[in-house]
């Protein structure tokens, strides 16, 4: 890629980030650098080999580093940015947005998402005229169950298999639209993390699901899904209902979820719960490509 840099000079270059460069972006990552990291179950050394992660260099020094990959045929999402920390971040920015952008729209890939989670790159996603069109909310469980709940006789919930996915990763994508849908291998990288995952269940076929992290004292429900002809019939309550109780008999006493600000649905069924809102918000920002 082109060097912009006077004659006689360390010139700069923006290269493809390969598996051979993780000792190097590790390093980067390891010394107080100013990173961004989007909120899902990989790491930023996992994207590495991905055609749209970007580094800019000077003589093999990292300066910064971007990386924004498809989760589907119309949405990608920003996953890491990272620059070092005594650099202004907005060339870089810039100059790696653009090369990220020119991939995308090749790949024909309709919009750019990225998460609010730090002040200093909602500017920059300001200035890139990504537009706030949402947030997402936190919301806690304060530990009560809601009275004489059963589960129908026909939905079974039981604890999700590796050769479950497939068919709960098509769910996922009927259920939601492309901006929230998750891949397949984000899926499996979920289901694969210590924590309760589980489907619903009605005549032999898997109608919904929800995949949960747990770490000491604290569960997340990180995905919740039902299909669309499935919906108010209890099944998405069922789900939580049970992963409730799974919490509880494992004796973690902090349970969140997150959801959008404006999906009335899910927020209306976590209050069901008593799940209370937490004040906390992160602005989900778009760009149309």
């Amino acid at each position: 890629m082109p060097k912009n840099s006077p004659e006689g000079q360390s010139q700069t270059e923006i290269v493809k980030a390969t598996p051979g460069d993780f000792d190097r972006l590790a390093n980067f990552l390891n010394v107080k650098n100013t990173i961004y990291r989007h909120l899902d179950w990989f790491g930023v050394l996992d994207w590495l080999g991905e055609q749209s992660f970007l580094i800019e260099q000077i003589d093999d020094n990292v300066q910064a580093f971007f990386c924004a990959t498809p989760e589907n045929q119309e949405t990608a999402w920003l996953r890491a940015f990272g620059f070092r920390r005594d650099l202004d971040p907005t060339l870089s920015w810039n100059k790696l947005f653009r090369f990220s952008i020119d991939f995308l729209r090749k790949k024909k890939i309709r919009r750019l998402a990225a998460l609010g989670m730090h002040p200093w790159i909602e500017t920059l996603l300001a200035e890139s005229n990504f537009i706030n069109k949402q947030n997402v909310v936190v919301l806690e469980w304060k530990n009560e169950f809601p009275p004489n709940f059963t589960i129908g006789e026909k939905i079974r919930i039981r604890m999700m298999k590796s050769e479950d996915l497939l068919t709960v990763s098509n769910i996922d994508h009927i259920a939601f639209p492309s901006l929230w849908q998750n891949s397949l291998s984000g899926l499996k990288r979920a289901f694969e993390l210590q924590g309760i995952s589980t489907v619903a269940v009605h005549n032999d076929k898997i109608i919904g699901y929800q995949i949960s992290t747990t770490m000491t004292i604290y569960g997340h429900l990180a995905r919740l899904a039902v299909l669309p002809s499935y919906q108010r019939q209890g099944v998405a309550f069922a789900l939580v209902y049970d992963l409730l109780e799974k919490f509880k008999d494992r004796g973690l006493w902090r349970v969140t979820v997150n959801t959008q600000s404006d999906n009335k649905p899910s927020l209306k069924l976590y209050e069901k719960f008593g799940f209370e809102v937490t004040g906390e918000e992160i602005s989900t920002y778009e760009y149309d490509l």
